[in-house]
């Protein structure tokens, strides 16, 4: 039996080469009676990635143990390969560790030594057999503790944040700190790295939503995370390993949540709901959801799930059946959001909102029976909260506060207590707030220093910067209008799923495009400047009805072009006004300005499809799709879509016209400014993509993250905003700092 939590420090290896002549024939060893066993006979494979990195670590050649290392030297990947798109030793040590698990199971105990490979991790351990406590055996980890894992940043496309996973205390050392804890004595707070391999970062994409979760148990913390593609996935990192791991099949995972036991992790991915072992494994459908989901695991198999807007908290029971409602919005109330289950499992908690714009006083926490009954206020804040037994947290501002409460009685106990300051949070996000935190008393949480505001920046093709635009709010996408004087920016700045304002690009000056209190998202200009189309989403974009309106600048009057239960996301206005493109992401169609607004599609294929954008001479349209879980940009003939191209060759998103559509830009994977000219004709001719300058951005195929004037020669790009720092800290055994 490992017994982590009582190991001693003495027994701790920074370098491989304390380990005595006699250690190392004795692990080399221990490894030829495992890779000669059974478990490991029908893998070749297997065994020479163990001796692999058994012997490195032997040769106390720690650095060599790292996924690129490992895939170049192993499975004769290039230098530069891509790890993030490239799983095979991800794959490959998973494995690894199964056949240990096997071999160790079906083996006599009380062997000299014991190999394992921690998850997440690249270096092993051995574990030694020990007769030096009151004879009793037990096993001694020897850890060899690899270099500090560098600094992690991250950028998210749509919602303007930009972290930096500042590494203040040493990941070895808060692996030590983390296994060697006390179990009573209070601790303080250590930063914490995520772990994520270079190019992925923390996932938000267009949805702001927490995305920490720390597993009931306090041991490990699972999260979505964006790789170079712009693929999103499920990851976890053990508190007690250096690095965080990809779990296989969890492409688009967002929200998740945790079984009671911490052996499965919940989350939603591609309109349902899912689950997956913590190991990993073939993720199971729980229940179908359309639209984005948060949920709540409960002990006896119960999962209650929140939708955005305009939904009760809804419950699956483990039998099977259709959802069922166990709240009910209240008179004033649009939203039931951040629902947990209470330590009796018997209780829930949730965060019910009366706006969804910015400021909400009338927000409330609220509890309720599994069995119905009224709900009962516990406190007002306009942000999500955490429970935990004998205490509730929340975030009060941007201050984290622990509530001392009797949960049986469902009431308060004392005045709350300040546990830390600037905890990064956003009331205009439905009450998102970046903490997590277990039932064992584990704390995680995020502070921001800084503008999370993007900046735009004018450059020039050659990459100088020759101006700016500092904002005033937060927006995520925009797009800039034909004669170049006006943006229309998409912005959660009042709205929990999305306003539109509009910049006077002369003046400086921002002004909302229209007062209508709905959520709207997707402005696209008229090819004369007069007019902005857009999405209008009366019920936050969950439910029907989807509209399709058009507004004319300076008026703040809308006029309606679509209206209906399907989905039309604007993505461009025809170079002769008469139509709007729009598709629901697989299929594109047009939808007459004037007259008959019914949708006419026009071409449909299996894949991901994005940022639609015709021609000036309307015969051509670009776009991009997402082939082979990778999005390329591809250009096609108009209306008919008979030629098809790809004009990028390696990754490509958010393909732009110049003004005379001889010239095609588009931002490649690495966040550079391409250029390839084009040749109009039946069969048009596509030059060679060049790089022009490099943006700075992490792309997001689906999101507008820059513009190109007509004549082509100067580009306006949202950048990530510099000195935007967000940290992660966690703190051990918080509640026994607050007795």
């Amino acid at each position: 039996m490992l017994t982590k939590s009582k190991m001693s420090t003495g027994h701790e290896f920074d370098k491989s080469e304390k380990l005595s002549p006699e250690q190392a024939k004795a692990v080399r060893s221990a490894l030829e009676s495992v890779i000669s066993g059974d478990a490991f006979a029908s893998s070749k494979r297997c065994q020479d990635f163990l001796r692999l990195i058994v012997e490195h670590a032997l040769s106390g050649e720690l650095e060599s143990l790292r996924e690129r290392m490992i895939g170049v030297e192993m499975f004769g990947r290039p230098v530069d390969y891509d790890t993030s798109n490239d799983a095979v030793v991800r794959v490959r040590a998973t494995e690894v560790r199964k056949r240990l698990a096997q071999y160790y199971s079906e083996v006599t105990p009380g062997q000299v030594v014991r190999i394992e490979l921690p998850p997440g991790s690249y270096v092993p351990e051995f574990h030694w057999l020990s007769h030096q406590t009151n004879n009793n055996n037990k096993e001694v980890p020897v850890k060899l503790a690899a270099a500090p894992v560098a600094s992690i940043a991250r950028r998210s496309g749509a919602t303007a944040f930009v972290v930096a996973a500042s590494i203040i205390i040493a990941t070895a050392v808060l692996v030590l700190w983390y296994w060697s804890r006390p179990s009573a004595k209070p601790m303080n707070s250590v930063r914490l790295s995520l772990g994520l391999p270079e190019g992925v970062r923390l996932h938000r994409n267009w949805h702001p939503f927490e995305h920490l979760a720390i597993s009931p148990d306090g041991e490990t913390l699972a999260f979505a995370a964006t790789d170079a593609s712009g693929q999103s996935s499920l990851w976890v990192r053990p508190l007690g390993s250096s690095e965080a791991q990809r779990l296989e099949q969890t492409e688009g995972a967002l929200l998740p949540f945790w079984s009671p036991d911490s052996e499965f992790i919940g989350f939603w991915a591609g309109g349902k709901l899912k689950k997956v072992r913590r190991t990993g494994g073939v993720p199971e459908a729980i229940y179908g959801v359309q639209e984005i989901a948060q949920g709540a695991w409960g002990p006896d198999g119960t999962i209650l799930f929140a939708k955005a807007v305009n939904s009760p908290i809804l419950r699956i029971s483990p039998n099977g059946g259709a959802a069922q409602p166990v709240t009910s919005l209240l008179p004033g109330q649009v939203s039931h959001m951040w629902v947990q289950f209470l330590p009796d499992g018997k209780h829930f908690i949730y965060l019910a909102r009366t706006t969804l714009t910015n400021a909400d006083p009338e927000a409330k926490i609220y509890a309720q029976s599994l069995d119905g009954g009224t709900p009962v206020v516990l406190l007002s804040t306009q942000s999500r909260s955490v429970a935990v037994p004998d205490y509730l947290l929340f975030v009060q501002g941007n201050d984290l506060f622990a509530q001392r409460m009797h949960w049986g009685a469902l009431r308060k106990i004392g005045e709350p207590l300040l546990l830390t300051r600037n905890v990064a949070a956003s009331p205009a996000y439905l009450g998102t707030s970046e903490f997590t935190a277990s039932q064992t008393g584990v704390l995680i949480y995020g502070t921001a220093e800084g503008s999370s505001f993007d900046e735009l920046k004018w450059y020039r093709r050659d990459g100088s910067v020759i101006g700016s635009l500092d904002p005033i709010i937060d927006y995520q996408q925009f797009t800039l209008s034909p004669d170049g004087k006006h943006l229309a920016l998409n912005s959660f700045h009042q709205h929990a799923t999305g306003s539109l304002w509009l910049i006077d690009l002369a003046s400086n000056t921002t002004t909302p495009l229209t007062t209508d209190p709905h959520a709207q998202s997707d402005p696209v200009w008229s090819p004369d400047s007069r007019y902005v189309a857009f999405n209008l989403l009366p019920n936050g974009g969950s439910d029907p009805p989807f509209l399709v309106q058009k507004i004319e600048i300076g008026t703040q009057q809308p006029q309606p072009v679509y209206g209906g239960n399907e989905r039309h996301w604007v993505e461009d206005w025809s170079p002769d006004g008469q139509f709007l493109i729009t598709h629901d992401t697989k299929t594109f169609s047009i939808i007459a300005v004037n007259g008959d607004s019914k949708p006419k599609a026009l071409y449909s294929s299996a894949f991901i499809k994005d940022e639609f954008h015709l021609s000036p001479d309307g015969k051509l349209i670009t776009y991009g799709e997402n082939r082979a879980s990778k999005w390329e940009v591809f250009v096609a003939s108009f209306p008919s879509f008979h030629y098809i191209k790809q004009v990028s060759a390696a990754g490509g998103a958010q393909p732009r016209w110049r003004g005379d559509g001889r010239e095609l830009f588009f931002v490649d994977l690495e966040g550079n400014m391409m250029s390839a000219s084009v040749t109009p004709g039946d069969a048009p001719k596509l030059g060679i993509p060049r790089k022009l300058f490099s943006t700075g951005l992490i792309p997001d195929p689906t999101v507008n993250q820059y513009a190109v004037t007509e004549d082509g020669l100067k580009f306006l790009v949202l950048e990530p905003r510099k000195g935007f720092l967000e940290t992660y800290s966690v703190m051990l055994n918080w509640n026994a700092n607050v007795h």
